[in-house]
């Protein structure tokens, strides 16, 4: 009698679960951004997200600014990374549409759920420079990174989707949702986001579960390489924003900064924007429990990498 093979990743999700869900808690953009404004009173973020009380050469008023800016520049850092998602997983969708009719249409809401985040956070930025009076420097050419991160493997693509998805769930849960001290637009913003992310980041586990039951171990292996690979990308990305952000800073504030103040705000703020939008990630329970299923090395590689970036 034949035994049935152990799937390599165990979970508990479904494709109706997750449709079931994104129906129950489905939003519009203007829920959230009609008639509103932002704060500027009050930090949009919370510092483990942006590292700015750390930052000696700044007063109260100058880091609730740069607060602000990173908060602005994490909402395009968003729009900007997710870009890669929404071509990849309608193409999830489009492989078999005569199949299975509810990851059909489990999928092409997750699809079209990405392009109404970018759109919300867009919306937000523009915002964002009507309330600040001044426009924010931001890191151009999505389209491009978005063809650099879909010239990797499916799984590495997937992988990093989970990667992005599950920080998510962290971020709002673990630092925004209890913090009434920020502006309550901008943690508006985060939790629409996060209950619509949170089916996402269980359909990427469903896919990536199907998907390596197709792969060998090697070429699971070479996924981990170039999710790496595509982190030290995202890295160089969170530089070039940080630069933007210390400009916008020196416009708002009217102060221009020696060499070595531009030096600690880079090393403080970047020290931050690791952990959120790399190791915050690498580190997940999830992610962990994938990559551990996938690979034999994929966990020391990544313990490696997030040492390295923590550093």
């Amino acid at each position: 009698m034949a035994v049935e093979a152990k799937p390599i990743i165990s979970h508990s999700y479904t494709y109706q679960d997750c449709l079931d869900n994104s129906k129950r808690v489905s939003w519009k953009e203007d829920d959230i951004l009609a008639g509103k404004n932002f704060d500027f009173s009050k930090r949009f973020l919370p510092n483990k997200l942006t590292g700015v009380d750390e930052i000696e050469c700044l007063n109260d008023d100058e880091k609730r600014r740069l607060n602000q800016i990173m908060g602005n520049a994490y909402c395009h850092i968003f729009a900007f990374v997710e870009e890669f998602i929404i071509p990849a997983i309608t193409e999830e969708a489009l492989d078999d549409v005569y199949g299975d009719e509810v990851k059909l249409r489990a999928l092409l809401r997750f699809a079209e759920e990405e392009l109404k985040h970018q759109q919300l956070f867009r919306r937000s930025i523009d915002l964002f420079g009507q309330g600040l009076g001044t426009e924010c420097g931001l890191i151009p050419g999505r389209e491009e990174v978005a063809k650099v991160v879909r010239s990797k493997s499916k799984l590495a693509v997937l992988l990093l989707t989970s990667v992005i998805e599950w920080f998510t769930q962290l971020h709002y849960i673990e630092h925004v949702r209890d913090d009434s001290d920020l502006d309550g637009l901008f943690r508006d913003l985060l939790r629409f986001h996060w209950v619509e992310e949170a089916q996402h980041a269980k359909q990427d586990m469903l896919l990536i579960s199907e998907l390596a039951e197709k792969l060998t171990l090697e070429e699971r292996e070479t996924a981990i390489d170039e999710v790496i690979e595509l982190g030290g990308a995202i890295d160089g990305l969170l530089a070039q924003q940080i630069g933007l952000n210390i400009e916008a800073l020196e416009k708002v504030t009217g102060r221009t900064f020696t060499a070595a103040e531009k030096e600690e705000i880079t090393t403080k703020t970047q020290r931050a924007w690791r952990w959120t939008f790399l190791v915050s990630g690498l580190e997940h329970p999830n992610v962990a429990k994938i990559v551990g299923a996938l690979t034999t090395e994929g966990p020391g590689k990544i313990k490696d990498v997030v040492e390295a970036l923590s550093a």
